[in-house]
């Protein structure tokens, strides 16, 4: 097993282990990327402050940088808190000296809670030879501020100040707003020709330490993958937003650290419907209503039958299932309100005894279990003898699905070249669309006999049972399929 790129953090360590080069390491570790670092600093810190700061020499600094890239060379680097005017003119001698080119620089010079960490002398140099050398600065309000000369007090504003920035030299400016909004945290990148939102809800907590070296570093984890600018922030911001939604609650006594141990580009399965299912649904009624009408079927007595997977309790509800099994606490308790009997659990670890079941749906499961045999033969376990496991999924050999396997092409989500359309549901960008074959072989293997195919949407080209209603615009040939199998 490969690394998918290497990278080279260059910052100060915080003994807390929430920010700096710690947080640094530990997302390029969740990136698949190689991490290294050059120290400038130590700070003894935790989750309640900062009690005392020793810069390194400029010239271990110096040796650090070059050891790395001498041997091991690097994808792409980040900067962190550099922390007096010495290591500054270090640290852009020896980017220039290797022609660093995915450089990403967050200038650390004042926090949020506009506490100074560089002086003005080291600010002027930092902004005056480090900055031009960046692919991407990603400074905070307040850096912003110092940086352009001006006042930023909303979205017009940040706009006007990337644009001083840019024209400063600066070749690409992600200005962080998120103090001008008490609702959205939205990131502003302008590229010298147009501007780029990345919004999000803001999340309430505290547990935010480390959160800009979390993005600068998952951006420059993406650099370091091959990714381009503008996929590699949007999937940083949805990696990072995740660590914080996710972050802990039992580290220290103040404003925690995140949780960096989260897979990039593994998007929650609908993320939309533990929210406003109904809403959700309506919004892609046409793929819905078209899976719901094939299942229904092959579900002779769904009464005694049972749906697994992300979202199951609520599909169940809508075709008369009573028994659902959810890995999601919030999904699960929506589906309780819905009258499901639901139980937390895995497609690959099903909480049911053997032979309970007439039925059992696999809605798109398999296209996201960790282990799909596992899932199907699980299916086996809790079925009666005679009793039917029924399989819905997008079909690997479809035309669009074709172009999500491309997207996600060994990891790599593009967004993009992933359309929206005629599926625009997130947990796509984590799943692996099976072919019908792959499916079919699955179910055989566990010990199913009798597979029956219904397609859904349009005919298949292969497996030719009668299609069940016309083509829905957009699909083409073999696009969705539902398989029902018996068990002995």
């Amino acid at each position: 097993m490969n690394y998918e790129g290497k990278a080279l953090t260059i910052a100060g360590s915080d003994s807390g282990g929430g920010a700096g080069l710690q947080a640094d390491l530990k997302t390029f570790q969740a990136f698949n990327v190689f991490g290294m670092s050059a120290i400038t600093s130590v700070t003894a810190q935790n989750t309640l402050g900062v009690h005392s700061i020793q810069n390194i020499s400029p010239d271990v600094v110096c040796d650090q940088i070059t050891m790395i890239l001498e041997d091991i060379g690097t994808d792409a680097v980040k900067t962190g808190m550099l922390s007096s005017k010495e290591i500054i003119e270090i640290v852009v001698m020896k980017l220039n000296d290797y022609k660093i080119e995915n450089l990403v620089v967050d200038p650390v010079m004042i926090t949020k809670s506009k506490a100074r960490l560089l002086n003005k002398n080291a600010g002027k140099l930092l902004i005056e030879t480090l900055l031009p050398a960046a692919l991407l600065i990603t400074p905070n309000l307040f850096e912003a501020e110092i940086i352009s000369g001006m006042k930023i007090k909303d979205i017009e504003d940040a706009k006007k100040a990337a644009k001083i920035i840019k024209n400063s030299g600066v070749k690409n400016v992600l200005l962080k707003t998120s103090n001008l909004s008490k609702d959205k945290a939205i990131d502003i990148l302008y590229d010298g020709q147009s501007f780029n939102y990345y919004e999000v809800e803001r999340v309430k907590t505290e547990n935010t330490h480390g959160s800009g070296c979390t993005y600068s570093a998952a951006i420059t984890a993406g650099l370091a993958k091959g990714m381009s600018l503008k996929n590699a922030i949007k999937i940083a911001k949805e990696y990072v937003t995740r660590t914080i939604l996710n972050a802990p609650t039992n580290i220290g006594k103040g404003n925690g650290p995140l949780y960096h141990n989260i897979e990039p580009l593994d998007v929650s399965a609908f993320k939309e419907t533990a929210e406003d299912f109904d809403k959700w649904f309506d919004k892609n009624k046409n793929v819905f209503e078209s899976e719901f009408f094939a299942e229904k079927y092959f579900l002779e007595n769904p009464q005694n039958s049972v749906s697994i997977g992300v979202g199951s309790g609520l599909f169940a509800s809508r075709l008369g299932i009573e028994f659902g099994v959810e890995p999601s606490e919030q999904m699960a308790k929506l589906a309780e309100k819905r009258g499901i009997k639901v139980k937390i659990g895995m497609a690959e670890n099903v909480p049911y005894e053997n032979e309970k079941f007439n039925t059992v749906l696999l809605g798109t499961v398999l296209s996201y279990a960790a282990e799909p045999k596992k899932a199907v033969e699980e299916a086996y376990r809790i079925l009666k003898p005679k009793g039917h496991i029924v399989v819905s999924f997008v079909t690997g050999e479809g035309s669009y699905a074709m172009l999500y396997d491309l997207a996600y092409l060994r990891g790599k989500h593009d967004p993009e070249i992933s359309p929206e359309y005629p599926y625009p549901i997130k947990f796509i960008k984590g799943t692996h669309w099976l072919s019908t074959s792959e499916v079919s072989n699955l179910l055989t293997g566990a010990g199913f006999i009798n597979l029956k195919y219904v397609q859904t949407l349009t005919k298949h080209p292969k497996y030719t049972n009668d299609e069940t209603e016309k083509p829905t615009e957009g699909y083409q040939s073999g696009d969705y399929i539902v398989i029902q199998g018996e068990k002995p």
